[in-house]
């Protein structure tokens, strides 16, 4: 934990120190060197695909239909925060605005430590409290080229292209069910059979290819417009807690107990992540006749294998950088 914290101060170092012996500059605004060692953050937003996850809320919201609840809207963005260090390598100094600028000149390097956070809930007091949310941290090293479409029309102007890997740590999904009514009389499809907690937590990785467009507002400060596409997952995610209802519910009226459509209780809960009808959880397997203390029939996500969390999608993010 202590290793993840400090590194992006790390590399921060290592920029500043490579950048210490070097008085070059490769750009000039208002006759003033722009400094090539840039610290920054943004803030911005993903449209995740999220496909495994919407998959489940589909499932759920006939339920909240039935007991004339509004649906649980499907997850189609996320919020982006990130902190960012980045170091333009070129040392050639520029003297006039057309002035050539080297290959080396044109090539950035940086890193990226932020956040990516994804949510859907519904609270009603009286009635029900849903919620999905998950959260991860973000390690982003990439490589910037500055192309040279704009530096003629506007020096104040830099347009970049590129990209790389993407490290997804520490993520945490929940996903909660409460039913806050006290009707004891449970109707087919109420929402206390779905009622549980369960918590899991999962790494990924992935690549970001990205464009940049920042503007020089002097030679100290710049905004600009971070945009690209992530293909970056949680996966493997271990489910922390699994807490659900554990009641027993009766199945049709054939008087058959195997002839049930699904179970409630803690399967309706774990299987949001472990959505595989063959697993076995405290000895208990889900495909195992009910009357020899199985599952069978249930639960709610038989389809699609364990739960990837899939924040892969377009995003843009609005930066705010100073130069040193």
């Amino acid at each position: 934990m202590t290793q993840r914290l400090h590194l992006p101060g790390l590399v921060l170092v290592a920029l500043v120190a490579l950048a210490l012996p070097v008085p070059g500059h490769a750009q000039l605004v208002d006759e003033e060197s722009v400094g090539r060692l840039t610290i920054g953050g943004g803030l911005g937003v993903i449209m995740p695909s999220m496909s495994d996850v919407n998959d489940n809320i589909r499932v759920v919201n006939p339920f909240l239909h039935r007991d004339e609840i509004r649906r649980l809207n499907p997850v189609r963005e996320g919020l982006l925060t990130h902190l960012d260090v980045r170091f333009r390598l070129g040392n050639t100094p520029k003297e006039e605005p057309g002035e050539p600028v080297s290959f080396k000149d044109r090539i950035s390097v940086g890193f990226s430590w932020g956040a990516i956070t994804a949510r859907s809930e519904i609270n009603d007091v009286t009635r029900v409290a849903v919620r999905f949310y998950a959260r991860a941290t973000t390690f982003y090293p990439y490589i910037l080229y500055h192309l040279p479409l704009l530096e003629s029309l506007e020096p104040r102007a830099q347009l970049m292209v590129g990209g790389g890997p993407i490290l997804l740590r520490s993520g945490n999904v929940e996903w909660r069910v409460r039913d806050n009514t006290t009707n004891i009389f449970i109707p087919e499809g109420d929402i206390s059979e779905l009622a549980g907690t369960s918590k899991a937590s999962g790494t990924g990785a992935g690549l970001v290819l990205q464009g940049a467009a920042s503007y020089q507002l002097n030679h100290r400060f710049s905004v600009g417009l971070d945009f690209g596409y992530r293909k970056a997952a949680l996966k493997n995610l271990s489910l922390d807690q699994a807490v659900g209802q554990d009641k027993r519910f009766p199945g049709d009226d054939s008087g058959d107990p195997t002839n049930v459509v699904r179970r409630p209780g803690d399967w309706t809960v774990i299987d949001f992540f472990k959505r595989d009808p063959n697993a076995v959880y405290e000895g208990r397997k889900r495909t195992d006749p009910v009357e020899d203390g199985g599952c069978q029939n249930c639960p709610l996500y038989y389809t699609g294998g364990d739960l990837d969390v899939d924040y892969s999608g377009p995003f843009v993010t609005f930066t705010l950088r100073a130069h040193f």
